[in-house]
């Protein structure tokens, strides 16, 4: 399998637009690309799949056993196609600094995957080869590509970076880009501005490839994912052989304000037999027929609390399918819409879906931040209290007035988190099904069971 992963030295190298601007280089060149990034991120997947025209994928050694990272790639990678992944953070940035675990490296090491390292440059000449050689030393496990070098002055700049480091280091240096500020994306309280309200995109990463072709030895690179060899084959697998039944029908909440899903969770959903139907909380007046289940992943409704809360239709609609028996689970920005009102950033309340009894509230800092493992409380028919499940969270807002009983218990602090009300189950955590396949199959399960009933 081609492969190749994009890893920086740290965060704010600017890896994401280079390896937005090498997937879209490629796909003209007319490869079939398979994006990927490594750690748990909605955002970056969300542009690398515009770039490549395909679903983006995640890679989490520490969300997920490292069988089921070889079963990801294993899957979603055809032997035609090329995989492109972007790393995380810096290349040896793990679980809050505790091993290799969770960082760009040790998926690297893990599915065997060549590093091109993405290193500043910026006001450095001789020292750039000190920085690159004490990450290509650091693990000599780690199999490294080349290097590219960013946030250069210009030509005569990288020949002063490439000369030192070709006097030191046995590496390539594949290329360059120059500070360039069109390279510029948006950013807002989550990071940079999600794909789905950029509005068309090509313009932009038809600029990003134009500058990977002329500035990247892009066939050194083609050469290197070529050169990765066979992909380890995993022992043990989630995905069931052959994919059950079509058992029942989940809308899915996918718009501008809720966007944020794993690819791999909704896949399990879909081989344990549900039929993923998409539907906008922005712009549909109604649920789509036959829904027997609703997924509500996170996005930003704070950004979009205006537009949400005129579209009533949706709003009593979602709560009447709560009363119900509807099984709904919710996560993040889902959660917050299943509230009875969301207090934006300014103080200004609007009114939600009114499942759950408190409401939102946007604070001005960051309120968590990182992963979780967490265990199943009483009622929550998705994960009992003798299992866990892992995943991660990030949100600026609070739930004020949560009802009981409570869905979680965070590990090892014991914090307890989110909420149920009937079959509603929501909570400020995004987890991976790939941490505890059984939670999707429930899922499906509860959903099936409602259609059995006579669910509409």
């Amino acid at each position: 399998m081609k492969r190749i992963m994009i890893a920086g030295t740290h965060s704010g190298v600017g890896k994401t637009m280079l390896t937005a601007g090498l997937i879209y280089a490629l796909r003209r060149r007319g490869l079939h690309v398979v994006p990927f990034k490594v750690g748990p991120d909605y955002i970056d997947p969300g542009f690398h799949a515009a770039a490549a025209g395909v679903p983006a994928g995640n890679l989490d050694s520490w969300m997920m056993p490292p069988e089921q990272v070889l079963e990801i790639l294993q899957r979603r990678v055809p032997a035609d196609a090329i995989a492109v992944i972007e790393g995380v953070m810096g290349l040896y940035d793990g679980r809050k600094g505790q091993g290799e675990i969770g960082s760009s490296a040790h998926v690297a090491k893990i599915t065997g995957t060549p590093v091109v390292l993405v290193a500043s440059g910026a006001k450095m000449a001789r020292s750039a080869a000190a920085l690159v050689g004490g990450y290509l030393h650091f693990d000599r496990d780690v199999p490294f590509a080349g290097i590219v070098f960013n946030q250069l002055s210009g030509e005569s700049h990288f020949h002063l970076l490439e000369e030192a480091v070709n006097s030191y280091l046995s590496v390539p240096v594949f290329g360059y880009l120059a500070k360039d500020e069109r390279l510029a994306v948006p950013e807002r309280h989550l990071g940079l501005l999600p794909a789905a309200e950029n509005g068309d995109l090509t313009e932009l990463f038809a600029y990003l490839a134009d500058l990977v072709e002329e500035k990247i030895d892009v066939n050194a690179v083609l050469a290197s994912a070529a050169a990765a060899g066979p992909l380890p084959e995993p022992i043990r697998k989630i995905f069931p052989a052959k994919s059950e039944r079509l058992s029942c029908r989940i809308a899915v909440a996918r718009d501008e304000a809720f966007s944020f899903y794993y690819a791999e969770n909704q896949e399990l959903l879909s081989y344990f037999g549900a039929e993923l139907v998409p539907f906008s909380p922005l712009h549909d007046d109604r649920l789509p027929e036959e829904s027997h289940g609703i997924l509500l992943g996170g996005g930003f409704p704070e950004v979009f609390a205006a537009k949400l809360a005129q579209n009533g239709a949706i709003r009593q609609a979602v709560k009447a399918a709560g009363l119900a028996g509807v099984p709904i689970y919710a996560e993040c920005g889902g959660y917050m819409f299943l509230a009875q009102e969301l207090l934006d950033f300014t103080g200004q309340a609007w009114p939600m879906a009114g499942v759950f009894p408190g409401r939102a509230v946007m604070r001005k800092k960051r309120r968590a931040l990182g992963y979780v493992e967490v265990t199943g409380l009483a009622e929550n028919f998705l994960l009992p209290e003798n299992e866990t499940c892992r995943g991660h969270e990030f949100h600026w807002s609070e739930m004020e007035q949560v009802s009981a009983p409570v869905l979680f218990r965070k590990l090892p602090q014991g914090e307890v988190g989110g909420e149920r009300f009937a079959n509603c189950l929501g909570s400020y955590f995004h987890l991976h099904f790939f941490s505890n396949p059984n939670v999707a199959r429930r899922f499906v399960s509860a959903c099936a069971d409602y259609a059995k009933q006579g669910g509409r």
